[in-house]
């Protein structure tokens, strides 16, 4: 199960980094003497904030399925 999930984010990961790529392409306020630069900015923001946006996703489902399993657990117990 564990591996499941990391391999999940790891692949989710490896897509959104993708994602960075392209929408930092298709930015249309570059610095004109600095374009790479700018763009590797970008992508690396972009990336962080995915990064951190899948890691409270995940920590989300967590806490949910932690709920979820107590709650059955107590509904046994009676």
């Amino acid at each position: 199960m564990k591996i499941l999930l990391i391999m999940l984010a790891l692949l989710s990961s490896l897509l959104m980094s993708g994602c960075a790529e392209l929408a930092c392409s298709a930015r249309t306020d570059v610095d004109p003497y600095e374009p790479m630069l700018d763009k590797q900015r970008c992508v690396s923001e972009a990336d962080k904030n995915l990064d951190e946006y899948q890691k409270a996703k995940v920590a989300e489902e967590k806490q949910l399925l932690k709920t979820a399993i107590e709650q059955a657990t107590q509904k046994s117990l009676i």
